[in-house]
């Protein structure tokens, strides 16, 4: 549970893997590597950030990379539910 003016975990991942696409696009490794999260919660993140559209996903050569999302005006897909507490670490 968050506190009053406390950012919820799940808005601060997706901020640091947003700050970490800043550079370009990253594969799945290298995103693992420099936010220190596990499989999860990476994956929770992304999928977060995919529905929300803010970042775009595509595949080079048998690699998956995911970028930030430059075009405007795109309508997320939908919202998550929340999540059950043991998925918020």
């Amino acid at each position: 549970m968050t506190k009053p003016g406390q950012v919820p975990a799940a808005t601060l991942r997706q901020q640091r893997l947003l700050d970490a696409l800043q550079g370009g696009a990253r594969t799945w490794d290298e995103l693992r590597a420099a936010l220190k999260i596990n499989d999860d919660n990476l994956g929770f993140t992304i999928s977060e950030l995919l529905d929300l559209r803010k970042i775009w996903t595509a595949e080079r050569e048998g690699v998956r990379y995911y970028a930030i999302e430059r075009r405007t005006g795109l309508v997320p897909r939908f919202q998550h539910p929340l999540r059950r507490a043991d998925d918020r670490r």
